[in-house]
């Protein structure tokens, strides 16, 4: 079967690979390649990248048209190909751009598996931006996007700040304006150049289109919706489309709603009730992706480096009225990491006469109760809490009144 044939079908993620590879090998690249299924990426021993990862590619691949297939496929041949970044700043300044990421960006850099003699990299040039989502530097080609770390600005001899600001200024030298509308209060970004959601740090821009007092939300990297009204049912709708872009275009960035205080995007929280509600389960269930990334990755490293440890699972239920809410487990006698979840689960296993018992409490009466048991888990961007000793008798007795 030669290549061209897997283009006019959905391929496992087994052929995609093969499909990828010979992308690479079109593109001129000569080096030794393996298919690493397990995390889905291309390994390339000694090339100074280590390894592609596969799932956007595969994502736009899927997402294509049969006549489209083949453009994605030039697109991301380009991974395979080094661009070098300019040795000065003066030579690079022009294509800096500043880019929106999820927090499981950084958490996936930091504990993702390492091609042979990398490094983890943790020292990206990184600014908060809101509870899920930060601000980091990216030097734009027409075929690569590469994030920047701290040692490039060093090399280059610029200061973080001085980076963002010239990067600030390019993103508002492109294309003016493009927004579709959506319905009388509604409008979504249309440059479709995976920096839509950047443009949220132009609020003279997000003005001229929504009003002074706009809702945001920046669902993926290729999305903002502007609400130019705080009413319920705009709002609601708001939501609906964040959800639906997330689902349908990936690369999720931001499940909040901003709005601006003195020039800058900051978190907005809905009042109406249903709002609130719609856009907490939004980031339900993108925590429950989040926090199962981070599971597997800390479950790869523990099985690897020997660490006897239960990383617990974030899981989403549904209760009264169809609300969704967050549950997890804590055992007697396992240690565990716990993420954080709206309720808990304890209970003994395999105890002669305590079998079977349960507690379901919430979240904060556990941490009142026995928040001396656990522990903080240092630098995961998702919370864990890391756990020994289970609550005694007294501190169940307590949490059963709760």
């Amino acid at each position: 079967m030669g290549i061209l044939d897997l283009f006019f079908r959905k391929p496992s993620p087994e052929k995609f690979a093969q499909i990828a590879m010979g992308a690479a090998r079109e593109r001129g690249f000569q080096g030794p390649m393996e298919f690493d299924a397990t995390n889905f990426r291309i390994l390339m021993p000694g090339a100074e990248s280590g390894a592609v990862n596969l799932h956007n590619f595969y994502h736009d691949y899927c997402q294509a048209s049969r006549a489209g297939r083949r453009a994605v496929v030039d697109k991301y041949s380009n991974l395979f190909v080094q661009t070098d970044i300019p040795d000065t700043f003066e030579g690079a300044k022009r294509k800096l751009l500043p880019v929106l990421r999820t927090g499981a960006f950084l958490q996936a850099a930091q504990l993702g598996p390492l091609a042979t003699g990398a490094a983890p990299n943790t020292g990206f040039a990184v600014n908060d931006f809101s509870l899920d989502t930060v601000m980091l530097l990216a030097w734009d080609t027409e075929h690569l996007t590469r994030i920047l770390d701290t040692s490039q600005l060093d090399k280059w001899g610029v200061s973080k700040e001085t980076a963002h600001a010239i990067a600030l200024d390019n993103l508002r030298d492109l294309a003016a304006e493009q927004f579709v509308q959506l319905g009388a209060n509604l409008y979504a970004s249309d440059w479709n150049d995976a920096y839509d959601s950047s443009r949220i740090l132009l609020p003279d821009l997000v003005h001229r289109v929504a009003g002074q007092h706009p809702v945001v939300m920046i669902p993926t990297r290729g999305r903002m919706l502007l609400s130019a009204s705080h009413d319920r049912d705009d709002l609601l709708t708001l939501v609906t489309y964040a959800q639906s872009a997330i689902q349908t275009e990936g690369r999720r960035v931001s499940t909040l709603m901003y709005e601006y205080v003195d020039g800058k995007a900051v978190p907005y929280v809905p009042a109406d009730e249903e709002v609130a509600r719609k856009l907490a389960d939004l980031r339900r269930v993108a925590l429950q992706e989040d926090y199962a990334e981070q599971k597997g990755l800390l479950d790869q490293r523990y099985e690897q480096d020997g660490t006897d440890v239960f990383v617990a699972t974030y899981m989403l239920v549904k209760g009264e009225e169809e609300r969704i809410f967050s549950v997890s487990t804590w055992t007697a006698g396992v240690e565990a990491l716990l993420p954080e979840t709206d309720r808990i689960v304890l209970g003994y296993l395999d105890e002669p006469g305590r079998e079977g018992r349960r507690w379901n409490v919430a979240w904060a009466d556990l941490v009142a109760a026995a928040g001396h048991l656990m522990v903080r888990e240092e630098g995961f961007q998702l919370p864990r809490w890391r756990v020994t000793a289970f609550p005694d008798e007294a501190i169940l007795s307590a949490l059963a009144a709760e």
